[in-house]
């Protein structure tokens, strides 16, 4: 059984998939494999796949029909091996070094249940940090409590639903049994798929290990990303993702119950902004916000007295109906943001 089970969707990425590859191969901790899913890529990814299998043999890889970065990870799973699992996509690349610094650093002194590391966006002209609000260090149980797990999804020290660390997939490693009982169940979901599946993770890992190490690179230059594209769906999307994390962690804290009802207006608030960012007309995206919020009852659960206020505000105004002033507002922000 190898230490690390890399796990890479792959998706029309023809452009990138090298350079992701090869920093996997690259690096100098050598006890992994690497699992490259093809989630039925169009482009040369297929072909790519098999002939870095054919070279290396640590290379493992799943052809299947596309359904999804859920369904492609969940492919990977089941053919994993390692004690940890190790989530990389396809359009971005390990730092040299970094499999050797979790080894090191975290699995040899503490084989905790999960690890989180840094990471930095990296653009075409410079790079950024990304922020941990945590302390580097190790987490017992008694300590998650404490300092980790009631500020995973909302850190209320922080602006409005930003967690004490990133809610993404790619720098969050949990051991292959964690992640067997607490995968993503519903491939349905396509918006915010690492939510569904690290807050759970982590929620029910006894210890964790934070590592101040910058180890991976977070590409943004990718404009077919699912992140750069406008999704008409946007509202169904989150309501599958909020239903199902509120499913699966509901009821069993107050303060994770206070998290979960942030998170439900959270991302009805982004996929506000998500219509603010899509050009069309404001007539016509009005009409769109009011149709999809009433159709998924996007607004409807949602406790507005454990909101900040600005928040329960701007609720208030979609509750309300006042779906021009909801969007008009987010039109302004996104133009200030810029």
């Amino acid at each position: 059984m190898p230490t690390f089970s890399v796990i890479v969707p792959i998706y029309n990425v023809e452009k990138y998939l090298d350079r992701c590859i090869q920093s996997i191969l690259g690096q100098s901790y050598r006890d992994y494999e690497l699992i490259l899913v093809d989630d039925g890529s169009p482009d040369g990814c297929p072909e790519m796949c098999d002939a870095y299998a054919s070279q290396d043999s640590r290379v493992k890889v799943v052809h299947k029909t596309n359904g999804g970065l859920c369904s492609a990870r969940n492919a990977g799973l089941a053919v994993a091996r390692g004690e940890y699992i190790v989530p990389v996509d396809s359009d971005d690349w390990l730092v040299d070094g970094a499999l050797e610094a979790i080894w090191t650093k975290a699995i040899v002194p503490y084989a905790p249940d999960a690890v989180i590391f840094n990471a930095k966006k990296v653009f075409v002209d410079h790079e950024e940090k990304i922020p941990c609000y945590a302390e580097p260090g190790f987490y017992n149980r008694e300590r998650m409590l404490s300092e980790v797990l009631p500020y995973m999804i909302w850190d209320k020290r922080q602006p409005f639903c930003r967690g004490i660390f990133n809610p993404a997939a790619w720098n969050k490693i949990y051991k292959r049994s964690i992640l067997l009982s607490h995968y993503c169940t519903d491939e349905r979901i396509r918006m915010g798929e690492d939510n569904a599946y690290i807050f759970e993770c982590l929620y029910y890992s006894n210890s964790l290990c934070i590592l101040d190490d910058v180890l991976y690179n977070y590409y943004q230059e990718n404009a077919k990303s699912i992140t750069s594209s406008y999704d008409a769906g946007r509202f169904r999307n989150n309501r599958l993702l909020v239903d199902y994390l509120v499913a699966r962690l509901g009821g069993k804290e107050a303060w994770l119950d206070d998290e979960l009802n942030a998170f439900k207006a959270y991302w009805l608030f982004m996929a506000i902004f998500h219509e603010a960012r899509a050009g069309s007309g404001f007539r016509s995206g009005c009409k769109h916000i009011k149709r999809e919020i009433e159709a998924n009852r996007s607004a409807d659960d949602i406790d507005c007295s454990r909101l900040p206020k600005a928040a329960a505000l701007y609720l208030g105004l979609i509750r309300s109906g006042f779906f021009s002033l909801a969007l008009g507002a987010a039109k302004l922000a996104v133009k200030i943001k810029g």
